[in-house]
């Protein structure tokens, strides 16, 4: 006999993940204006220091507690987070270890006999090689479909602070930008690449939201949040796909917003989309590749006061390795600001059109990593 992964899952509470994640050795927690518990992401990252890690309930999954991480977009299980909590204690742990520290911790213990272990081998090595066919084609997750007439709950009109913040009434209406007035928020619908809308984000305006670092998140109607997994996606791409291919080039920026000061900026010729994270994942790498782009400019937020500070040096070798990702592939530039241009947390996009290409001139090619 052997533990039940599944089922140990599915009878966790609330109560039980709080004990685990104390256990592994920070238990603080808030919650949302949903219920939602958030923790802090030094349980899963070497210098994380935020209440970014979320927790939401999926009683249709397998496993019912999935943890996603907004700093690095990460989807996770409970057992996953064990896995990387020891890790970055120091501690290399197996799955089944994680189980059974999860049922020890919890209380809860439940087995499965040996004869469904040979079943479940061959579903695994069946899944396996499925999983190098789709791998050899190089395919693209497709992410699951929102109903388009959720759209019809908000107010379809661009809200003031954005106007405010230089984020043209056309462009608002083209990517349809709405506004929220029951939980004040600013809605942003993401799309993939065919069209298809795939989740939903609001912008928090209640300055609660904005102190407890959920200034982006995806809303949640009639207890369903409207999330898809942030690193599957590319936010513009489906409006700005025939600009980039035909420019041959595209700049990958941190937030929609940089997108839609862009199509402010340049229309038609917007070339920009943006990851909605700090991190450009081996999914959305692919679909850049896809588009057969000979340039690519990384333009993240400005994370540094002091262009010659260690933090700025930090935040250029960061950006390094998410470049080599892309350097065999196509030439990659960095835009860093080292002329006072920006304001520590800005977007190159935010402080208007002439700045951004002044950025966009002094960038720095990033040679292949050798």
């Amino acid at each position: 006999m052997y533990l039940d992964a599944q089922e140990i899952s599915q009878k966790l509470t609330q109560e039980d993940i709080i004990k685990i994640c104390s256990d592994l050795g920070n238990g603080m927690y808030e919650k949302d204006n949903e219920g939602h518990l958030i923790f802090c992401t030094e349980l899963c990252h070497e210098d994380g220091n935020s209440m970014k890690l979320y927790l939401y309930e999926n009683i249709d999954s397998k496993m019912r507690w999935i943890f996603h991480c907004y700093t690095c977009t990460d989807t996770y299980d409970v057992y996953e987070l064990v896995i990387r909590a020891r890790r970055k204690q120091g501690i290399t742990i197996s799955f089944p270890q994680a189980v059974k520290y999860v049922a020890n911790i919890s209380n809860n213990v439940f087995y499965k006999k040996d004869h469904v272990i040979q079943e479940e081998k061959i579903d695994d090595w069946n899944w396996i090689n499925r999983l190098k066919s789709s791998q050899n084609k190089k395919s693209i997750p497709q992410l699951s479909e929102i109903n388009e007439h959720i759209l019809e709950v908000f107010c379809p009109y661009p809200h003031e602070v954005w106007l405010e913040e230089g984020i043209g009434k056309d462009s608002m209406k083209k990517y349809q930008i709405s506004y929220w007035g029951e939980q004040n928020k600013i809605i942003i619908p993401h799309r993939d690449i065919d069209g298809r809308l795939i989740g939903i984000r609001g912008r928090a305006l209640n300055q609660s939201d904005l102190e407890a670092k959920r200034k982006y998140m995806p809303i949640t109607i009639q207890g369903k949040v409207l999330k898809h997994t942030l690193g599957n996606n590319l936010y513009g791409l489906c409006q700005n796909e025939e600009a980039i291919k035909r420019m041959g080039k595209i700049i990958i920026f941190e937030s929609e917003k940089s997108v839609l000061l862009c199509d402010t900026y340049y229309q038609q010729n917007n070339f920009s989309v943006a990851v909605c994270g700090s991190n450009i994942t081996d999914t959305q790498c692919r679909m850049i590749r896809s588009l057969g782009v000979s340039e690519v400019m990384i333009a993240f937020d400005k994370e540094y006061e002091n262009a010659k500070s260690k933090l700025a040096e930090a935040y250029y070798n960061k950006l390094l390795k998410l470049a080599y990702k892309l350097t065999p592939y196509c030439t990659v530039y960095l835009l860093m600001d080292t002329e006072d241009l920006l304001k520590q947390k800005d977007s190159p996009a935010d402080r208007g059109k002439e700045i951004l290409e002044k950025l966009m001139k002094s960038k720095i090619e990033v040679r292949k990593e050798e």
